[in-house]
């Protein structure tokens, strides 16, 4: 990433700023820096005219500069205008919205297609309000410009990679994966009844897998002989970029806001990843409930006749399609439901706990980490470092070994991101032989999962720390450990983290009752298991210890005072 920053000892002079539009060009002759550089941000949404301009102007301004657009010192203008505004130096800022074009003069201070300015620095020299710039790929641009370019045609066509939503999600999926399936059905595929339950399994996932990358990678006379994957991918970089620019706003104080949707081509705009990811599990669910229908139907009426495939069809189809639309709306994996997922992922707003969202309904819901006894994810879970944001990788779409699933549009990263793999595996089994060879033959060998215990704890704080909670945590966290490979009850270790939990919420001068209670549950578990003794005291301890030295309480818990790397 490039990355800028202003200098508020040396505020750059007003600079023209040109804006071609479908119905109309503008002309500001001067309009302050920071609006400028503003205004030129909010081309990373790709706008399509001047009023998507005032749309998207909100997820970019800051106190620094006008509130709406139409702040701005700039009016309407003819072509030849703009041409004599910007000729004889080098000071300007030209945006063509119609062919999707950049220009600025040779005295405007280079950006490249991505970079972020912080224009407010406080009197403490903190950088705030970060301004992200991320052009879509398929938008030019022409630093240290000429005048007389901007009005010439651009040579190089626009290639935006255009989503088919109602292919991808309507019946067009559904007719063919429901005839996939069927023609499985009807070749007798089906894993055996002689096969045990994990040998099932394993032969009705290997079904999957085929009929998921068959409706993936088959060209399509209704999409110019492209596969359905085509429409997956091209954004998927420009669109991360936007979302993590918002996310920094949002974290410098900014309120959160969705990109419109009602803006050109909102329908078929470029697939973002999260949405990518989404579709890949609704597929998967759409296939699977797919065997368990025929599953239910040959049980109920026994071996099909080939001439009843037909009818058939139509009744997996309006039957697949209500699982579709059911598991659209349905929590998943605990959280937001996937359509919640997609909306947020095509209007470009990063999922944000409990965070409000201008423009949209709903918010992500709230983060919990279900069944896990881990004291430091409870802490995450508490929201002791400040808003957890929610995100998904993907991971499991690398798992078949198939390029079809891959997040990656050509097959060429793909192939590279294997290679990685395997490189990484051999290393690490490698490194696992040599250190096991090493311990077999008596030498001393660094444990790398050695025990909290085996450092000393390190002074000062933490990041994010400003309690020693964390610090705490982590010795907890050991303890827990060794109480699960005890088989102690699951009540016990709910109990303990349930008293730390307390402990660590209270306020200071509240916390006599809720350390009294950790420390009773504490010299309980001892007594059970002396082999904890050490660890608990020295635990026990360290609370002590961090109750006799009160905390800062003038920090917050997620306190990134860390300037923005801009």
């Amino acid at each position: 990433m490039n990355e800028s920053e202003s200098n508020p000892a040396n505020e750059p002079p007003p600079i023209v700023v040109a804006v071609i539009d479908p119905n109309q060009c503008r002309l500001g002759t001067a309009v302050d820096y920071d609006a400028a550089m503003t205004l030129w941000a909010t081309m990373s949404e790709d706008p399509a005219n001047w009023d998507e301009v005032a749309g998207y102007w909100p997820r970019y301004c800051c106190p620094a500069v006008c509130e709406f657009v139409d702040g701005l010192p700039i009016g309407p203008c003819d072509r030849e205008q703009v041409f004599t505004a910007l000729d004889g130096h080098g000071n300007w800022l030209a945006i063509d919205l119609i062919q999707k074009r950049i220009f600025t003069g040779s005295d405007v201070q280079p950006l490249g297609r991505e970079a972020t300015l912080a224009l407010v620095t406080d009197e403490k020299g903190k950088q705030h309000c970060p301004l992200p710039f991320r052009l879509p790929p398929w938008w030019e641009l022409h630093e240290a410009a000429t005048a007389n370019v901007v009005l010439m045609r651009r040579q190089s066509e626009i290639l935006i990679p255009r989503t088919d939503r109602p292919f991808l999600f309507g019946s067009r999926m559904i007719e063919d994966l429901a005839g996939r399936i069927l023609q499985v059905v009807a070749d007798n595929r089906l894993p055996d009844e002689v096969l045990d339950e994990r040998e099932a399994a394993d032969a009705l996932h290997a079904l999957t897998v085929e009929v998921h990358r068959d409706w993936l990678m088959t060209p399509r006379e209704e999409l110019g002989a492209r596969c359905p994957r085509d429409l997956l991918h091209g954004a998927h970089d420009w669109s991360d970029a936007i979302i993590w620019g918002q996310r920094r706003r949002f974290e410098d104080g900014a309120p959160m806001t969705a990109a419109p949707d009602d803006v050109v081509g909102y329908a078929d705009a470029p697939m973002g990843r999260e949405e990518m990811i989404i579709y890949f599990d609704l597929c998967r669910e759409v296939i699977g409930s797919g065997w368990f229908w025929c599953g239910k139907e040959i049980e109920a009426s026994g071996k099909w006749e080939l001439d009843t495939i037909n009818d058939r069809h139509t009744n997996l189809m309006a039957f697949l399609s209500d699982v579709r639309d059911s598991w659209l709306e349905q929590p998943f994996e605990g959280g937001s439901p996937p359509s919640f997922i997609i909306e947020c992922s095509r209007r470009r707003v990063p999922r944000g706990s409990q965070v409000p969202i201008a423009g949209m309904e709903g918010e992500e819901s709230e983060q919990h980490v279900t069944d896990c006894d881990c004291p430091i994810c409870d802490m995450m879970a508490s929201g002791m470092f400040g808003v957890g944001f929610t995100s998904l990788d993907g991971h499991h779409l690398d798992l078949d070994d198939e390029f079809a699933f891959s997040t990656h549009e050509f097959i060429e990263g793909w192939q590279r991101e294997q290679d990685d793999y395997r490189a990484f595996n051999e290393k690490f089994n490698r490194e696992q032989a040599e250190r096991d060879a090493r311990i077999a033959a008596g030498e001393n060998e660094k444990d790398v999962y050695a025990s909290a215990w085996s450092n000393p704890m390190v002074d000062g704080k933490l990041p994010g720390d400003t309690q020693g909670h964390l610090k705490l945590s982590f010795r907890l966290a050991e303890i827990i450990s060794d109480l699960e490979q005890a088989d102690a009850p699951n009540e016990t270790i709910k109990n303990l983290n349930g008293a730390f939990r307390e402990y660590r919420e209270h306020a200071m001068a509240d916390r006599v009752a809720a350390r009294a209670n950790l420390g009773a549950i504490l010299d309980d578990i001892a007594q059970q298991y002396p082999d904890l003794l050490p660890k608990i005291a020295d635990f026990q301890s360290q609370v002590d210890e961090l109750q006799r030295g009160p905390a800062d309480v003038s920090d917050s818990y997620w306190s990134v005072d860390d300037d923005f790397p801009f």
